[in-house]
């Protein structure tokens, strides 16, 4: 028998009568139902709201993260100084390490360069007796305390970043083609760098000008003069590791756009208000 023409005839009757309270029972049912529709609709809105505020609060460039990258060409130029005279060069057409720029703060944020081994420099004057000298390996690594030092910007595609500190680590060593002394062996290279000065340019290419490797005390050789290695470092080819568009960032973004503005369910008529 259907529920309404049962309580139908009763409607004029006792208030309190069972089918009437049933009836209130369903009022209450369908209220509250509507309630909870207009709840999640307005979480929807909500979220929907908070998102596009986000979005649009949110500049493009900040999405982007710093870049990684892994050196795959370079070359560097060696200069032997004593008293501010030239007195070797030599070139070597490697390099490998890595780096990582912020193409929106502009900054150089890490930096790891390795050169090539057994690098010799003649010399066209003897330095205490020797006239060769080879940096056998030599690696310019950031510091612990590594962090950009400032900018300049300039033009649209290339800045100059200042950053360090940073050390260099390696081995050197000297002959005298002569013969009259001994050759000087492998001596550790531990050199302070205070700073670095890095053109950057959009290939993404870096140059690093008179960046000291290492520097020999002219007293331990007999000379009046320090020796200072000098390099001009420039990559010239590199690959991205990590995609510079904050990737993670868009898609949460999306999701939460998705769920923002998703239709909302079609309420259940079947269920029972009792």
């Amino acid at each position: 028998m259907e529920f309404g023409s049962v309580c139908k005839p009763l409607a004029r009757a006792r208030v309190d009568h069972p089918c009437l309270a049933s009836e209130s029972k369903r009022a209450r049912y369908v209220s509250g139902n509507s309630g909870f529709s207009g709840l999640a609709r307005g979480s929807r809105a909500w979220l929907g709201s908070l998102a596009v505020l986000l979005l649009l609060g949110l500049p493009l460039g900040a999405s982007a993260t710093p870049t990684y990258y892994t050196v795959n060409g370079g070359s560097v130029q060696l200069t032997v100084i004593v008293g501010g005279n030239v007195i070797g060069q030599a070139t070597s057409p490697g390099l490998t390490g890595s780096f990582t720029l912020d193409h929106v703060a502009k900054t150089l944020n890490d930096i790891n360069l390795s050169l090539l081994p057994n690098i010799s420099l003649d010399l066209t004057s003897s330095y205490g007796g020797y006239d060769e000298i080879t940096i056998e390996s030599a690696a310019l690594t950031a510091d612990p305390g590594f962090v950009p030092l400032g900018t300049t910007i300039v033009n649209q595609a290339s800045y100059i970043a200042a950053a360090g500190p940073l050390t260099v680590n390696g081995f050197w060593s000297a002959i005298d083609s002569s013969g009259v002394l001994p050759n000087a062996p492998s001596t550790a290279i531990a050199y302070s760098v205070n700073a670095v000065n890095a053109v950057i340019n959009s290939f993404p290419l870096i140059t690093m000008t008179g960046v000291a490797l290492t520097s020999l005390n002219g007293l331990a050789f007999g000379e009046l003069e320090d020796l200072t290695v000098l390099a001009t470092i420039s990559v010239t080819s590199a690959l991205t590791v990590v995609p510079e568009p904050g990737t993670a960032l868009l898609t949460g973004f999306g999701l939460v756009l998705m769920v923002a503005f998703a239709p909302a369910r079609p309420q259940s008529r079947d269920r029972s208000p009792l």
